[in-house]
């Protein structure tokens, strides 16, 4: 079993020995407690979290504009054969 451990840059795990990180390359090497570098961990997650959500939104956005045209055409169709 290889010994792992947690990049602080970028959250994932990266082998023991590596002075920077594979992904990300950060330097394994800096002054950052424990807690410093867990907390920039789940900062990082948080931001991606956030971005997904925003992502989200703007795709269902889109999705809503769409449907409301299609709703506004249908409506006008109606009203013309009557």
């Amino acid at each position: 079993m290889i010994p792992v451990c947690i990049c602080g840059g970028c959250g994932r795990t990266i082998e023991k020995e590596f002075v920077y990180c594979p992904w990300c390359g950060l330097s394994k090497i800096t002054a950052m407690t424990e807690d410093d570098k867990m907390e920039q961990i789940f900062n990082r997650l948080e931001k991606m979290q956030k971005d997904s959500r925003d992502e989200k939104i703007e795709k269902m956005t889109t999705k809503l504009d769409d449907l409301k045209r299609e709703l506004d055409s249908m409506v006008l169709c109606s009203e013309m054969h009557k």
